[in-house]
């Protein structure tokens, strides 16, 4: 049961499991280096069905100081075992008071007064005749390998995600908060990258003009706190309720869009994307929501006061 909660092995890969050998001078140095040769009978012919695991005795509270005292309280009986010249290789090993051949089980193994292993019907056995359902040994390493570890032990990453994980009622209530976590990053995501200014025809009564836009909610902005007026980029009106976008803005933001582009050729893509991605995809919105004629009609109307009002803007030097 140990074994099975520190390693998370499966039953029948722990009861076949031959005794392990220490790495040559691992004992001698203090710290034996244990190498496990474990098999999983499921993927017979196939890829991965044999594979070994190192774990080290380097104290009390260490994966191979389980090994070290099982070797130690097996060693009797494995030396018993070969004057009987028995040629069985097995870590678990455990002396047999009465008879038990009459249970039936699946791959016993019987030597004199030993058995070898833990027969996955023996462990179910005995769980019902201490009150639980079925045998802990597999309940044990779910959780061992879903809470604990965290990662596959003798399976693929899809088989540890969508049989271990994808039905363990803890992994599934943990998961909650991080899915809820990361829908709102995706809804806060999308709201950065989707044009969120209203379109208009024509100047509405009480708005301001910016460098972008119109504006009507300069002190109730989301991105300032309320009554302090907005403080945040001019670059974010595209992104704001409060802006008011109407065709007297359209050369102006289709010149900043072709100039966001330019930047993008001659930039770090990292440097670009954390400046100007969020500010390009919104832009790139209002041109598919305006139209391709529309936009061009924009770019033609461009005029030299937009292009430098526009780069006063990029280099960050525009005075309100």
């Amino acid at each position: 049961m140990l074994i099975v909660a520190e390693l998370g092995l499966n039953a029948t890969t722990l009861s076949e499991m031959p005794v392990p050998k220490a790495l040559p001078g691992t004992t001698e140095a203090g710290m034996p280096v244990y190498r496990l040769r474990l098999e999983k009978r499921r993927r017979a012919g196939h890829r991965g069905r044999f594979e070994s695991r190192n774990v080290t005795d380097s104290g009390a509270d260490s994966s191979g100081r389980l090994i070290t005292e099982a070797l130690e309280a097996t060693a009797h009986a494995r030396a018993l075992m070969k004057q009987l010249d028995a040629d069985v290789d097995r870590l678990l090993i455990w002396r047999q008071t009465t008879p038990h051949d009459g249970q039936g089980y699946r791959r016993a193994v019987r030597i004199g007064p030993f058995g070898l292993g833990v027969d996955e019907l023996a462990g179910g056995d005995w769980a019902r005749s201490v009150g639980l359902r079925g045998s802990p040994l597999r309940r044990l390493r779910k959780t061992v390998n879903v809470l604990h570890r965290r990662e596959p032990a003798q399976n693929t990453q899809d088989t540890h995600d969508s049989v271990y994980v994808l039905g363990e009622p803890q992994a599934q209530q943990a998961a909650v908060p991080v899915i809820a976590d990361g829908a709102l990053e995706a809804v806060d995501a999308a709201r950065r990258t989707v044009f969120t200014a209203r379109l208009t025809s024509n100047v509405e009564t009480g708005d301001r003009q910016t460098v972008t836009a119109g504006c009507a909610g300069w002190e109730n902005s989301p991105f300032s706190p309320a009554g302090h007026g907005c403080a945040a980029s001019f670059l974010l009106c595209t992104a704001c309720p409060n802006a008011r976008v109407m065709p007297a803005h359209h050369p102006r933001l289709a010149h900043l869009l072709n100039a966001l582009e330019h930047l993008r050729g001659v930039l770090e893509p990292g440097i670009w994307d954390a400046d100007w991605a969020d500010a390009h995809a919104r832009l790139t919105d209002l041109r598919s929501r305006l139209g391709e004629p529309v936009w061009q009609a924009a770019l033609e109307a461009v005029t030299t006061s937009d292009r430098t009002i526009i780069d006063q803007l990029l280099q960050g030097d525009f005075d309100l």
